[in-house]
């Protein structure tokens, strides 16, 4: 058989959910009770089940796709391969109408070579995601084509410009009978060349892959296709959330003499305002109390500044379990100069933060690799991120590149050690003169939440002061693949975050005169300045070590038990409440980098 030339629609309409007529989210897929497969009192079932992406039916949908596609745009240079979609466009599935008896589903099973599928009355594949809802499903790689014609063809994305029979009942009669009569045609074999698509196909919303590797995601998952949200990762997926830090998290905080390292404990809201409780970092013998921070200006995210050095030259180069902490503690190193080994402690443990990595909530039963594990998400250094949302990729130049998680992957390595997969699309933010004359046409891109509300305060902001400019993430990468070293962090919103590190009043003038950057320009990369080894940690108790009390305990927020997150000052008066770790809520928590480009500020220095 002639190899097949993958490509990939890159845009998507698809909706794993939608609101239905009672105002209420349903998954856009058919109903409870057409999943159920129970049998009858004689025996018969009639019920819908989903149809993975490697069976059979699955391919040949996506075979048949890609002849139409081809046909129709190749040209006679291309007519001589066979192509297919690499993936059906993200947020639609196909499921199967099948009917059978399962008592003679049985008896045919025991029956030596014979096939199973001899006794389906039915199958019949349908196609769910618009998002008109279940009701509108596509029945045949035909009755989707114009609309998979219209994704990767409409640079506006406008549904009117859809001929489909959903978004257009009439239809276009032209293009439905020119794709009924198209049917892939089988090939000799012949050498897959290496030579790139030509431009005429490759269209902005199009793909063309030269080889044939593993099916890859096309574009951002507006929901985990395999397993729902955590309630504190929607939480912290939502746009104008009320939080910038989360619990676990390695922070910078105002300790009025200066700033000192911290570790964020549990969050709440008082007054409808973020606050939180911190754990201040130190040596292993002189553990600091908490602090309660009500203010999100009095915190800096760890990337913000560079780490300074030690006040004791000789652990400057040494790991926090290195350091002879005893003898520190007594004075023996400072060679009777004022050193402070409660900084000291914080630095190196930042340190160690920053180098260290951690998963959690492993997601159970997801299609996953021989010895590899998936999960929602991890402690990478001193953040915490999620499936569904950016994180800052490092790049040659100062191009801002961002990658949308799609999915987490681990695969086991020697002891400490391991391999994480961040699996994506990749953005470039673009700045360029406005193409649209009113906010009107403004089109809402197919980004994470949080992403596009941004966007539209930047714009709003351009054009408010009528710069004539417009800004956009544009797709680099579908389904692309990075590792850690390739991740710098977090990405964080420039309204929220922007302010607090240019300052409120710098922030306001820059907004007047329509200028809005991006705040990852203003913060460092995990383990820039680092030399302490990466380390894959048990879980974020094991990460912070014997930097932080030994009954420390990090709140899961909203995914743990509600006493979790009380502050000691709203429960009845008492000896300070300790802090102590839930052992099943840090299994899985990141790894703590150190800044290149950023500022050095500790104990009230400003270091350049």
């Amino acid at each position: 058989m002639a190899p097949y030339w993958p490509f990939t629609i890159v845009r998507s309409d698809g909706q794993f959910d939608v609101v239905g007529r009672s105002n209420i989210k349903e998954p856009n897929q058919p109903t409870a009770a057409q999943l159920n497969d129970t049998p009858d009192a004689n025996g018969n079932v009639d019920c819908y089940r989903k149809i993975e992406p490697d069976d059979a039916k699955a391919v040949d949908w996506r075979r048949k796709l890609g002849g139409m596609y081809m046909h129709l745009l190749g040209g006679k240079e291309w007519a001589d391969r066979n192509y297919i979609l690499s993936e059906l466009p993200e947020g639609y599935v196909l499921w199967e109408h099948v009917k059978y008896n399962a008592k003679k589903l049985a008896e045919d099973k025991r029956e030596k070579g014979k096939h199973a599928a001899g006794v389906f009355e039915r199958q019949d594949a349908y196609l769910y995601g618009h998002p008109h809802g279940r009701k509108k499903r596509f029945r045949s790689p035909a009755d989707f084509f114009p609309h998979m014609l219209w994704l990767s063809t409409d640079e506006q994305g406008d549904p009117r410009n859809c001929s489909c029979k959903i978004c257009s009942p009439d239809g276009d009669e032209e293009v439905e009978e020119l794709v009924k009569a198209e049917a892939p045609v089988k090939r000799e074999n012949k050498p897959v060349p290496v030579a790139a698509a030509p431009q005429r196909i490759a269209q902005p919303q199009v793909q063309v892959q030269a080889q044939a590797p593993a099916p890859s995601k096309p574009t951002f998952q507006p929901a985990l296709a395999t397993t729902s949200k955590t309630h504190e990762q929607r939480l912290d997926s939502e746009p104008n959330g009320k939080y910038i830090y989360r619990p676990g998290e390695l922070v910078w905080f105002n300790n009025v003499a200066n700033w000192r390292l911290g570790v964020i404990s549990k969050r709440g809201l008082r007054n409808n305002k973020p606050r939180y409780l911190l754990q201040p970092l130190s040596n292993p013998f002189h553990h600091q109390p908490y602090q309660i921070k009500d203010d999100e200006s009095a915190i800096r995210p760890w990337l913000a500044w560079s780490v300074p050095n030690t006040t004791i030259p000789q652990i400057q180069n040494l790991t926090y379990d290195q350091v002879p902490w005893e003898q520190i503690v007594r004075g023996e190193l400072d060679n009777g100069q004022s050193r402070d080994y409660i900084v000291d402690g914080s630095i190196l443990a930042a340190k160690v933060i920053d180098s260290s990595y951690s998963l959690f909530d492993r997601i159970e039963g997801a299609l996953a690799g021989p010895g590899e594990a998936h999960y929602k998400g991890m402690f990478l250094g001193a953040e915490k991120v999620w499936v569904g949302e950016p994180v800052r990729l490092r790049v040659p130049g100062s191009d801002l590149v961002v990658l949308i998680i799609s999915k987490l992957i681990e695969r086991a390595g020697p002891p400490n050690t391991s391999v994480v997969t961040f699996v994506g699309d990749v953005y470039k933010f673009v700045e360029m003169p406005t193409p649209y004359k009113n906010r009107s046409e403004w089109p809402t891109p197919a980004l994470p939440p949080r992403m596009v509300v941004d966007l539209r305060f930047r714009n709003e902001v351009a054009d408010t002061a009528k710069k004539g400019i417009w800004y956009e993430w544009r797709l680099l990468e579908p389904a692309a693949r990075r590792g850690l070293s390739d991740v710098k962090g977090r990405w964080y919103e420039t309204r929220s975050l922007l302010p607090i590190l240019r300052g409120e009043s710098e922030f306001q003038k820059e907004v007047r005169s329509g200028i809005t950057s991006d705040a990852g320009t203003w913060m460092n990369g995990r383990r820039d300045k680092n030399n302490n080894p990466e380390q894959r940690k048990r879980n974020r108790k094991d990460t912070l070590g014997r930097a932080v009390p030994p009954d420390l305990k990090v709140s899961r927020g909203l995914d743990g038990p509600a006493v979790d997150d009380a502050f000691p000052d709203v429960q009845p008066v008492q000896a300070a409440p300790p802090l102590s770790f839930v052992e099943s809520d840090i299994d899985q928590f990141m790894d703590l980098d150190q800044a290149t480009s950023g500022h050095e500020f500790y104990g009230g220095n400003l270091q350049h």
